[in-house]
């Protein structure tokens, strides 16, 4: 396994952690293919909650202009655009 997937294993296991206590979900039904919106039912006033969550988790303040509709589809894409944050601003 290289840094880049070790990091982003343990960006994804943080990212459903914080999610999963968020939404009181079991962490075991939150796969990397889950949608957010879709499939777990947030919304905009909580993807902003899950947000400011993953800041506090990670110790970093992500850029708004940086969002895009792309980065919110799955966990996973949500967990490459948290790890890609935080690696910028190490």
């Amino acid at each position: 396994m290289t840094n880049t997937e070790a990091a982003l294993t343990q960006a994804h296991s943080r990212v459903v952690d914080t999610l999963a206590e968020m939404i009181r979900r079991d962490v075991g039904a939150l796969s990397a293919d889950k949608r957010i919106v879709d499939d777990l039912g947030l919304d905009s006033t909580s993807i902003l909650e899950l947000l400011m969550k993953l800041e506090d988790e990670f110790g970093v303040e992500f850029d708004p202009d940086t969002f895009e509709p792309r980065h919110f589809e799955t966990i996973g894409t949500l967990t490459e655009y948290v790890a890609g944050q935080a690696e910028e601003q190490e």
